[in-house]
């Protein structure tokens, strides 16, 4: 599984359609594609393993239905161990597990977007192969 040299995208798993909504628009604006959005866990696997270009970087929820965002982070980096989860949760008892199993960097909801932005360009300027 291959992701492009020349291109990042990035994945939404988020369960709050409205949420989800103001996500799209950020990244629309500044130019990051959104390879696809899965509003629970199962959903998310299924999606990222169908995907024809893999995200670079995923963001993660903790509460999501059919299975929360530790076990779809730890799935999906068994399928591609170099994508980068940036989980985000109202749970912040669920810190150090969610960096144990793989999360780049963990944000307490609510969370401002810029802060989203800052860890997503963050990712970006420090791994090889993220463009946009």
């Amino acid at each position: 599984m291959e992701k492009c040299d020349w291109c990042a995208g990035l994945a939404i798993v988020e369960d709050e359609k409205d949420l989800v909504r103001v996500y799209i628009r950020l990244f629309e604006k500044r130019g990051i594609p959104v390879c696809f959005v899965a509003y629970d866990g199962n959903e998310a696997i299924l999606k990222f393993i169908e995907c024809t270009l893999k995200p670079h970087i995923v963001l993660m929820d903790y509460r999501l239905p059919t299975m929360n965002g530790i076990e779809v982070t730890k799935r999906i980096l068994e399928i591609d161990p170099d994508t980068k989860i940036v989980f985000l949760s109202a749970d912040i008892s669920v810190k150090e597990e969610a960096l144990k199993s793989g999360a780049f960097t963990f944000l307490a909801k609510p969370v401002s977007l810029n802060i989203i932005i800052n860890a997503v360009d963050t990712i970006i300027k420090n791994f090889k192969g993220i463009k946009f």
